[in-house]
């Protein structure tokens, strides 16, 4: 006798379903998957009708005996927009840190399309799945981002609370063009028109506080495209090149510096005695201080005044605060 259906368990016999005719070249009868599913045979039947219809599988029967077609593709790939978007950010980090074309990447890539067939892939992102969910969870921030990435999937206005670089909150409605991500500083911004300024910025997605989907819709411009809005930028900062950069590193640093991810219209020279210079446009020398205080003395500033002035003055302070000793300091 079949056992007893219960709710929930469809979902779960369908995949049996598949896996077993996935392993006979033979076929199997419609009794026999009956009783391995525990079901009826006119419930095998619908099953079939499943995988046929919803799945796209090719399920031949020849002789009363079922199993897959031989030129039947497995399932695709099925991706809410919430992952597949957070799927698009991982590949965008990806092209900073690795600008030139990556077979292995491209393959691996490959391999995920057609199911993640491979099974030391697998193996590594069950691995990493279970690390991500120790960690703990963030309902609030979450909620926050899954309405940013509708806004951004269905072409939504969305309005947000959101908390600028000095602290000041603000209610804006945003247009999410894009969402980008930035390997310094492990960020994620998205790309918006905003009622504000009325043109497109970028926005930390957390410094956005709360987040509603409004019913109104948009259409991103033809002549929106994020890789133009970007080609300027040294990170996330937008615009036609504020600041002419000018680096001097010294013979010490070369393999380093031959070693970063440069932009492409970065210019490079090499000086006498082994050293080189860079010299570029950004957007604004600001978004770079962080990144050139980690080069120490390996590099100088020549260019624009305002960044030598701050990394002369950061080292002095640093040198000053080094001068002392802790004990020193800590005494009243």
């Amino acid at each position: 006798m079949p056992g007893a259906y219960e709710k929930g368990e469809k979902e779960l016999r369908v995949i049996k379903l598949f896996a077993r005719l996935c392993e006979t070249e033979v076929g199997l009868t419609t009794r026999q998957l009956a009783e391995e599913l525990e079901v009826n045979t006119r419930t095998v039947q619908r099953y079939v009708a499943t995988l046929r219809d919803n799945a796209g599988i090719d399920v031949e029967e020849t002789g009363g005996r079922w199993r897959i077609g031989k030129g039947s593709l497995l399932p695709p790939l099925q991706l809410d927009h919430y992952q597949a978007t957070l799927l698009l950010v991982a590949v965008r980090l990806l092209q900073q840190v690795r600008p030139e074309q990556d077979p292995a990447l491209v393959g691996a890539l490959a391999h995920l399309s057609r199911a993640l067939s491979v099974p030391v892939v697998s193996e590594y992102l069950r691995r990493t799945l279970a690390a991500a969910e120790r960690r703990p969870a963030d309902s609030e921030r979450l909620k926050v981002e899954r309405t940013v990435i509708d806004g951004f999937v269905t072409h939504r206005e969305i309005e947000v609370r959101y908390v600028d670089a000095k602290g000041h909150e603000t209610r804006r409605d945003l247009r999410p063009y894009f969402i980008q991500p930035t390997a310094e500083g492990r960020h994620i911004y998205v790309f918006a028109r905003d009622s504000v300024s009325h043109e497109v910025r970028s926005f930390r997605l957390d410094r956005i506080r709360s987040a509603r989907l409004l019913p109104s819709s948009f259409a991103v411009p033809d002549d929106f495209d994020i890789d133009t809005v970007l080609g300027a930028s040294w990170a996330i900062w937008q615009g036609a090149g504020g600041d002419r950069v000018v680096l001097r590193f010294t013979p010490e640093a070369r393999q380093w510096v031959d070693e970063s991810p440069w932009p492409a219209h970065a210019k490079r020279t090499d000086l006498p005695g082994g050293g080189i210079e860079v010299r570029l446009d950004v957007a604004g020398e600001v978004e770079m201080r962080p990144w050139l205080m980690q080069w120490g003395p390996n590099v100088e500033v020549l260019e624009p005044e305002s960044l030598r002035r701050h990394i002369a003055e950061s080292h002095a302070a640093a040198a000053a605060l080094y001068a002392s000793s802790p004990a020193k300091r800590g005494k009243t």
